[in-house]
């Protein structure tokens, strides 16, 4: 995943946010004479500063907004929720660790983590199902873009009036062409590319009766596809 630099400034943020935790905690309460029940909960906290930091960098700004599939909260909500409550418990387990036992420390402190995560990993599903439509959505929409180049190229390629003006009705065909593709056109699509490209071939070697035929193919083929893409809707 790319990590953006929204995702930078938020991981820079929960690190300012880490160090003056640590800072304040050590201050106020030493480094000697602590129990387990201290240790435990401040590893419970580091630990909440880095799932963050990591739901953070990873999904950014958009996938921090995103909703779970359990809750339907944005994971934005299940992280302020979870390190203010993480932060009540490892305070409350701090003040008390001299009467409270282990065991009760970790579990509890266990799972406020284990509920994160499930909801921080069901957050990163949605994102993945998001991309993946949008891979979808751009790779069908990929075939009118580069033919529209194609055209272009082969337009300012010729040379000839007549031939450049059949280019140009060609280049408004498929500037008006439905851009959104379909599984089932692909045979046709590859047929149009292929021809567009022997259509440029021939326009370098000058055969332009050639490329004339061609092209008219290309059209042909075209138009055939713009029909059964609308079938196909």
């Amino acid at each position: 995943m790319e990590i953006t630099n929204k995702g930078k400034k938020l991981a820079m943020m929960l690190g300012i946010g880490f160090i003056a935790y640590n800072v304040i905690l050590f201050v106020l309460c030493g480094f000697a004479g602590h129990t387990a029940v201290f240790w435990i909960s401040w590893v419970f906290m580091i630990v909440a500063f880095l799932a963050m930091t990591v739901s953070g960098v990873l999904l950014g700004k958009k996938g921090m907004f995103l909703r779970d599939w359990l809750f339907g909260f944005p994971i934005v909500k299940h992280s302020t929720f979870y390190i203010i409550v993480e932060l009540i418990a490892s305070t409350a387990f701090i003040i008390f660790e001299h009467s409270i036992k282990l065991s009760w420390t970790f579990a509890v402190q266990f799972l406020f983590l284990c509920v994160y995560c499930i909801c921080a990993i069901s957050c990163f599903l949605s994102k993945q199902t998001i991309d993946e439509v949008e891979n979808r959505v751009e790779d069908k929409t990929s075939f009118i873009k580069l033919l529209r180049a194609d055209c272009v190229m082969l337009t300012n390629k010729c040379e000839d009036p007549k031939l450049k003006g059949q280019l140009k009705e060609f280049a408004d065909e498929v500037r008006y062409s439905d851009p959104m593709s379909n599984e089932a056109l692909f045979e046709l699509e590859k047929d149009i590319t292929l021809a567009v490209s022997e259509c440029g071939s021939l326009l370098e070697n000058n055969d332009l009766e050639k490329a004339s035929e061609i092209l008219s193919r290309a059209r042909l083929l075209l138009k055939e596809r713009n029909e059964k893409c609308k079938a196909l809707k």
